[in-house]
C-alpha cells in the first residue's frame, strides 16, 4: 500500500506547483462501475481498493483505473459515494494517507444512501451524517437542499453520452432491469411482469450490446434515479420508478417517465401505455430530451475538473 510520507510529500509538491498533471485518485468501487468509468474521462490517474474487484459486466474498464498496490503512486483525493456506510472506510485511508475525501451524493437525505426497492433505511438523527470532507458533489440541486451544510459544494449532474444510446425502435416490446442488484429484488419485480414481455438484462458479457437500445421499458429497481435510469431514458425508454421524494423531484410522471407506488402497479401501467401509444411516444421522446439538455457529459466533465481545482487550493486550510 501506499505509504504516509510519501502522500505527505506528494501534496506539499501539489501545493506549491501552479500547474497540475494527472492526479492519482482512490476511488469507492462498490457498485459505482458506471460514474467510475465517466470520471476516468476526466483522464486523470484512477485506482480502486483490491479487495474491490472491477465488475467488466457493468463497465468496461478505462485503461486509466488501476489496482492500488504496495508501489502505487502516492494518492491525492478520495472520492466516496455513500456517506452512511463507505464513509468510514474512506475516512481511516484518508487519516493515513493524508488525503482528503470528495463526498458525492446521488440520493438526497431523505433516502440516506442509495438502496433497493424492498430496502427501508432510516436514520433516527440525521445530523449524525453530516460528514467532514473537503468537498461535497451533489447530482442535483433537490438533493444539494436536502444535505445543505457550511462545507464547500458543487453540483454537478451525471453526464450521460447521448450518442451512445439510441434506440433501435423494434417492433418487440422487450422490457430492461438491472441485474446487479440483489435476487430477492429481481426476482419481486419479475413475478409482476414476466407474464407480459421478454425482461433482458442490462449487464452481460457483450457489453456493446446495449440493452437500452433494444427495450422499450425500464424497471427502475432503486429509490433513488441511477446512472442506468439516466442511460435508459436517453436511449428513449420509459423508466418506470417507486415514487418518493428524489424521483418525483426528477421525473414528471406521465412526461418523462412514470412514477408508481406498488410494484403491483407494473402490469397495468405496462398494458396502459401499449394501448396508449401516442402516451408511450411522447414520454420516450421528452425523457431522451430531458437528457440531452440537463446531462451533457461534456458539463459533467468540465465540472469536474473544476471540482479537483477546488481541492487543491482548499488542502491545506482543511483539517484531515
Amino acid at each position: 500500500m501506499v505509504t504516509t510520507v510519501n502522500n505527505i510529500l506528494r501534496s506539499i509538491h501539489r501545493a506549491q506547483s501552479s500547474e497540475i498533471d494527472k492526479l492519482n485518485i482512490l476511488t469507492i468501487c462498490r457498485n459505482t462501475e458506471k460514474y467510475i468509468g465517466l470520471l476516468c474521462q476526466t483522464q486523470h490517474n484512477f485506482y480502486i481498493p483490491a479487495q474491490q474487484p472491477w465488475n467488466d459486466a457493468i463497465e468496461k474498464r478505462p485503461s486509466n483505473l488501476y489496482t492500488l498496490l504496495q508501489d502505487s503512486e502516492p494518492l491525492d483525493y478520495i472520492i466516496c459515494y455513500d456517506r452512511a456506510e463507505q464513509y468510514e472506510e474512506a475516512l481511516q485511508m484518508s487519516r493515513k494517507l493524508h488525503v482528503p475525501i470528495i463526498l458525492v451524493d446521488m440520493c438526497s437525505q431523505f433516502l440516506v444512501r442509495p438502496h433497493h426497492l424492498l430496502e427501508d433505511m432510516k436514520v433516527a438523527d440525521s445530523n449524525t451524517l453530516n460528514r467532514n470532507v473537503i468537498l461535497q458533489i451533489y447530482s442535483n440541486n433537490h438533493i444539494g437542499m436536502s444535505w445543505s451544510n457550511s462545507t464547500p459544494s458543487i453540483t454537478i449532474p451525471i453526464g450521460i453520452n447521448v450518442h451512445k444510446f439510441q434506440n433501435q425502435q423494434l417492433d418487440q416490446t422487450l422490457i430492461s432491469m438491472d441485474n446487479n442488484t440483489i435476487p430477492q429484488v429481481g426476482a419481486h419485480v419479475a413475478k409482476h411482469i414476466r407474464a407480459l414481455y421478454p425482461i433482458l438484462p442490462t449487464d452481460h458479457d457483450n457489453i456493446e450490446d446495449i440493452t437500452f437500445n433494444k427495450t422499450r421499458y425500464f424497471i427502475n429497481t432503486n429509490k433513488s434515479i441511477t446512472v442506468k435510469t439516466l442511460e435508459a431514458m436517453a436511449a428513449g425508454n420509459v423508466v418506470i420508478c417507486m415514487k418518493n421524494r428524489d424521483t418525483e423531484n426528477f421525473i414528471k410522471d406521465q412526461e418523462t417517465g412514470i412514477l408508481i407506488n406498488e410494484v403491483e402497479e407494473l402490469p397495468t401501467i405496462i398494458q396502459f401505455l401499449e394501448k396508449e401509444n401516442n402516451i408511450r411516444t411522447k414520454i420516450s421522446q421528452q425523457a431522451r430530451q430531458k437528457i440531452i439538455l440537463e446531462h451533457s457529459l461534456e458539463t459533467f466533465l468540465t465540472k469536474w475538473v473544476v471540482a479537483f481545482n477546488m481541492v487543491k487550493s482548499a488542502f491545506y486550510n482543511h483539517p484531515i
